[in-house]
């Protein structure tokens, strides 16, 4: 199977400095993508191991620092874990991850901070909240008065070893609501991120439950029904209290059954019915539990059939296909399931979780730009106003100050959210190009300084586009052009370069080689095997400064390690790249 898979999806680009073509850029970097990492509090599991505020307040600075540079986007942080918060609920707990004691408090708000941090960056924050399990064996809520355990033991059951909430009982579910509501209503978070909104499984001990509220039903529809409630009433009432909020679930990965993927059913095991969420609009996206691999672990379900699955049922809102990077077989293929993820249409991705990210690098060219968050236009689709009255400031030959004013409120009522600055060395700048996104700063800001590290062209230019709550984009601002004639010497003494970066191809078997050129002059492009026989003379002419795409079809080339040459007059500069068909 995963043969088949990698032979639908492989194929190579070769880049110069990641610097791709539009239409590649379109395909493989996509300018709108949600990438969220699951930041887990529970048990310290990637919170820091400390309890001292100034450590925790430093070490997670270093975790969101960390998740902005490698272009993340989202973070799902989770604040509800057993019954208690790591905020300052009205209604439950301080967790002990805080201060090792449940209920005591920390002195601070981790999630006034972390929420802090995101909007000056850019990110968005759901609040990871778990619904109905509120505590287990390693968790010590036993004896606190103010657990939810502990107040009210009727609502309380046992499986394996674990308190879980029963979901049939009307006042459960009008508790739970209560604690989520009180958590919107008192934090600007972007978003809400239901899990274990489920039944543990199917041997649960609510026979008494189910007699006195069952009616007749059957106790799958009526488990069922029972979780759609509490989604329904949370949706409308979180509506009416904040209509831009979005809100989402992860339930588990196969919905129901399906050749080459069979599992725990969340549909029939769970009593998960989370595509009737999307169906009737109570929720805004799902992020199914996927945490399995192309299909090369025996007895595990295929991601790739998975996210066609889930990707095919979205009823007109977003599906971020789950990855578990924890598992070593799913780590080792992360850059596989995000162009999976691409080609069958997903919005976006959620890796669980941040410890199994820290230190893997495999993610940098699949994130090798930012991506912006997709907007919900069933909940906004009308863009702000532009920024206006854009001008720049040289400060030195290589770093210049934009300035612009504030646009007036658009017809909606939005203000701006953040903007967002392009720079590129094409006119006119292509903003549908995620290469040209250099910041994006906070809608409070109206002036951004941009210093040019590494110039590569004599002229460069900038626009600046304004954000809503929703992530509409306004048109650009008026163009601004800066010159840097010193910078255009030197770069007449730099050679030019091919870099090499693999990429999975969904329909073809071409080889895409994409070089720019800062002079002029002949120029030959030739292939060779592992033993120097030259294969292919792929170009052969005199060429203009400027950035070229050829392509080869690797369809008769035996598996194995080739060179790509180019030398342009009396420079030569080769690349080994490895084939796979």
């Amino acid at each position: 199977m995963q043969k088949n898979i990698l032979k639908i999806i492989f194929f190579i680009l070769v880049l110069n400095n990641l610097l791709l073509s539009q239409k590649a850029l379109q395909n493989f970097f996509p300018k709108y993508e949600v990438r969220a990492a699951w930041l887990t509090t529970v048990g310290g599991l990637d919170w820091p191991k400390t309890t001292n505020v100034e450590e925790q307040k430093r070490t997670l600075l270093e975790i969101l620092n960390d998740l902005k540079e490698r272009n993340f986007n989202t973070i799902f942080f989770q604040v509800r874990s057993r019954g208690d918060a790591m905020y300052n609920s009205n209604i439950e707990p301080w967790s002990e991850t805080l201060t090792g004691v449940l209920g005591k408090d920390p002195g601070w708000d981790p999630l006034k901070f972390v929420i802090d941090y995101a909007h000056s960056s850019g990110m968005e924050i759901h609040a990871w909240f778990n619904t109905f399990r509120v505590r287990n064996n390693h968790y010590s809520a036993v004896g606190y008065k103010k657990h939810i355990s502990e107040l009210y033991p009727e609502w309380i059951k046992i499986y394996e070893n674990e308190a879980w909430l029963d979901p049939g009982l009307p006042e459960v579910r009008n508790y739970t609501l209560n604690v989520a509501l009180d958590l919107i209503r008192n934090y600007d978070v972007d978003g809400i991120h239901f899990d274990f909104i489920r039944y543990p499984g199917s041997n649960f001990p609510d026979e008494l439950t189910y007699y006195r509220y069952g009616k007749g039903e059957s106790k799958d529809n009526w488990r069922r029904e029972n979780i759609n409630k509490f989604v329904r009433a949370f949706y409308d009432s979180a509506m009416a209290i904040k209509p831009m909020l979005k809100v989402g679930s992860a339930p588990i990965g196969v919905y129901k059954n399906l050749p080459n993927a069979i599992g725990w059913q969340s549909y029939s095991a769970i009593y998960q019915d989370s595509r009737r969420w999307l169906m009737e609009g109570k929720h805004d996206y799902l992020a199914p539990q996927l945490y399995w691999s192309l299909g090369t672990e025996p007895g595990d379900p295929d991601f790739a059939t998975l996210a066609k699955d889930w990707c095919e049922n979205k009823y007109g809102r977003h599906i971020y296909l789950g990855i578990g990077a924890y598992k070593k077989k799913v780590a080792e293929q992360l850059p596989l399931l995000i162009d999976v993820t691409r080609l069958y249409g997903a919005e976006g991705n959620s890796i669980f979780r941040y410890e199994f990210l820290n230190g893997n690098t495999s993610l940098s060219n699949r994130y090798a730009f930012p991506a912006l968050i997709p907007p919900m236009p069933w909940k906004d689709s009308i863009p702000p106003n532009s920024p206006t009255d854009l001008t720049v400031q040289e400060l030195d030959q290589r770093t210049f100050k934009i300035l612009w004013e504030k646009p007036v409120v658009a017809r909606d009522g939005d203000n701006v959210k953040f903007y967002c600055i392009y720079r590129s060395n094409r006119h006119p700048v292509d903003i549908d190009n995620p290469a040209n996104i250099i910041a994006l700063v906070p809608g409070s800001v109206t002036e951004y300084t941009d210093k040019i590290l590494r110039p590569r062209s004599s002229n460069y230019y900038y626009v600046v586009t304004a954000f809503d709550k929703g992530n509409n984009e306004s048109h650009p601002a008026f163009e601004l052009k800066v010159e840097m004639p010193l910078i255009t010497e030197l770069a007449k003494k730099v050679a030019p370069e091919v870099n090499i970066t693999h990429y999975k191809n969904p329909s073809s078997d071409d080889i895409y080689l994409i070089y720019e050129l800062n002079k002029s002059g002949n120029v030959q492009l030739k292939l060779y095997d592992v033993n120097k026989n030259e294969i292919v003379l792929i170009r052969d002419q005199y060429i203009k400064p400027g950035k070229y795409v050829v392509n080869l079809s690797s369809k008769d080339l035996k598996n194995g390690y080739y060179t790509i040459e180019l030398s342009l007059d009396n420079q030569i500069i080769s690349k080994n790249i490895y084939l796979y068909n």
